[in-house]
C-alpha cells in the first residue's frame, strides 16, 4: 500500500480538520481504486476460465462432428455398394425372366412371372 502523506494546500494550511478530511478522502479513493482493480482482476479470471471451458467444449464438439462425418462417409460408401448390387440383381432377374419367357414359348408352358420394374 502506498504511504499516505499529507498534502499541503495553500488554502487549507493551518486547518487541521480540512487536512484530515483531505487525507480521509485520499485514503477512501485509494481503497476504492484497489477494490476496482480487484473486481476487474476477478472478472478477467472468470472470463479466462469461461474461455477455457468453451474452448474445451468446442474441441469436444469438433471431435464429435469429425466422427459423425467419418461415419457418414462410411455409410455412404456402403450404401453406394448396396445400390450397385441392387441394380445388378435387378438386371439379373430381368435376364432370368426373359430366359423363362423363351422357355415358355419353346415348351408351351405357362408360368406367371411377376414383372419387376428396373431401378
Amino acid at each position: 500500500m502506498d504511504s499516505i502523506q499529507p498534502l499541503s494546500s495553500s488554502r487549507y494550511k493551518g486547518d487541521p480538520q480540512m487536512e484530515e478530511k483531505k487525507m480521509k478522502k485520499m485514503f477512501s479513493n485509494r481503497e476504492s481504486a484497489r477494490r476496482s482493480r480487484m473486481r476487474k482482476q476477478k472478472q478477467l479470471e472468470d472470463l479466462t476460465n469461461e474461455v477455457n471451458r468453451l474452448q474445451g467444449a468446442n474441441k469436444k464438439l469438433a471431435e464429435c462432428i469429425k466422427a459423425k462425418e467419418e461415419a457418414y462417409i462410411e455409410t455412404e460408401a456402403a450404401n453406394n455398394i448396396l445400390r450397385t448390387q441392387t441394380m445388378e440383381l435387378a438386371d439379373r432377374l430381368c435376364f432370368l425372366n426373359s430366359i423363362i419367357e423363351v422357355a415358355e414359348d419353346v415348351n408351351g408352358l405357362s408360368i406367371e412371372i411377376p414383372k419387376i420394374k428396373p431401378l
